[in-house]
């Protein structure tokens, strides 16, 4: 089994993220921030797992503007094809703090 080295980053008070999904900055990248219908926190990558291009909030969805990919916001499973899903990581709440846990080296590359 791999092991990696993760790292802890602070996104901030719960109270801060009343509306969800929302965009979220960490390292220069970009991700949105997801609960599911059971209120687990998680921290999605923006980046369709297709093509690696970037995938937006639209209509109800996240979706991939250049193949039309659509996601659905609570676990960012594909809707419309493949058996896809976004990356996701764990996020945790720690005295009211949102803390999401993210391989210390993890940065996606996009087109733009």
């Amino acid at each position: 089994m791999a092991t990696y080295k993760t790292v802890n980053i602070d996104l901030g008070l719960v109270s801060d993220f009343a509306k969800l999904p929302a965009p979220v900055e960490v390292r220069d990248w970009s991700y949105f921030l997801v609960q599911s219908r059971k209120g687990v926190y998680q921290l999605l990558s923006n980046v369709c797992p297709h093509q690696a291009k970037s995938v937006v909030d639209w209509n109800g969805v996240f979706m991939c503007p250049d193949h039309g990919w659509r996601f659905e916001y609570t676990e960012g499973v594909c809707v419309n094809g493949p058996n896809a899903k976004m990356v996701g990581f764990p996020v945790t709440i720690e005295d009211g703090r949102l803390i999401a846990e993210l391989p210390d080296d993890y940065g996606p590359k996009t087109e733009s």
